[in-house]
């Protein structure tokens, strides 16, 4: 399965670190040239923000941008794909896992998480598939509004979301709460970001906060209302059904693999 890694050039440390952590799983991983928000003209910043209900921060509308850049490439491919963010840490089991998700005789719009993000989950109690080894189980999402660091989609898939989330939406929220798709979760978790089991690579710290100093909002008190309804709209069958049929739950993964994995390439 080929993997997509998406990675602001300067953030050099965190490429070597893939790299190596590519070698080492026997992975065959792409960069994609991230887009920095901070690169975007206030005039564009604040466009996007009036398409959204909260405040936001240039490094919103980078990743936002980034992930509509690595659909696009998704789209020219014929099977499924891995996009990644350039923080991900994977588990040992990551290469037998994608090859049986790319063996899944499955329908197009599915799309599987592969991230543990801390808070609630709401997932089905029944399991939808379970390897022959035992290595992982996938089960339905029935919400899930955080992260978007590791996640597996087809060409249709991709190119439906390009067209549905053409205006700036917060991507990881929007992603996750469209009506059409089959959202799956693999657990144990395979993929962590590194924030999340309490590492990071120092030399990228201080790129990484230059994004963040300033917020855009909405110009308009109606629009933002307006759009926040719309949203509220959109998900409010899968609140019923994850309140009537789910599992609210936090994720299982093993962070001590994790930290050992992460000190193992690192260090």
């Amino acid at each position: 399965m080929k993997i997509f890694v998406i990675s602001m050039k300067s953030y050099k440390a965190r490429r070597e670190f893939q790299i190596r952590q590519a070698k080492s799983l026997n992975l065959d991983i792409s960069f994609i040239d991230a887009i920095n928000g901070s690169d975007l003209s206030s005039e564009e910043l604040q466009n996007a923000a009036n398409e959204w209900t909260r405040p936001i921060f240039s490094k919103d509308v980078g990743c936002y941008l980034s992930h509509r850049k690595v659909w696009q490439q998704v789209c020219k491919e014929e099977q499924k794909c891995l996009v990644v963010e350039d923080d991900v840490i994977f588990s040992s089991k990551i290469k037998q896992i994608l090859n049986s998700i790319e063996n899944l005789k499955d329908s197009w719009d599915s799309v599987y998480d592969l991230e543990f993000a801390p808070g609630d989950h709401v997932l089905s109690n029944k399991v939808s598939f379970s390897d022959e080894k035992n290595l992982f189980e996938i089960k339905e999402i029935y919400q899930n509004k955080t992260g978007l660091a590791a996640y597996v989609l087809g060409p249709k898939l991709a190119s439906k979301m390009l067209l549905e989330l053409n205006n700036y939406v917060m991507i990881d929220a929007a992603f996750w709460s469209r009506t059409w798709p089959k959202y799956l979760q693999i657990e144990p978790a395979p993929a962590v970001q590194m924030m999340h089991i309490g590492k990071a690579i120092k030399s990228d710290d201080s790129s990484i906060e230059d994004v963040r100093n300033k917020n855009y909002l909405n110009k308009s008190w109606l629009s933002r209302k307006a759009i926040r309804l719309k949203i509220s709209l959109l998900e409010l069958p899968k609140f019923i059904k994850s309140t009537l049929l789910g599992d609210k739950r936090t994720l299982k993964f093993d962070k001590d693999e994790f930290i050992k994995n992460f000190d193992n390439l690192y260090n």
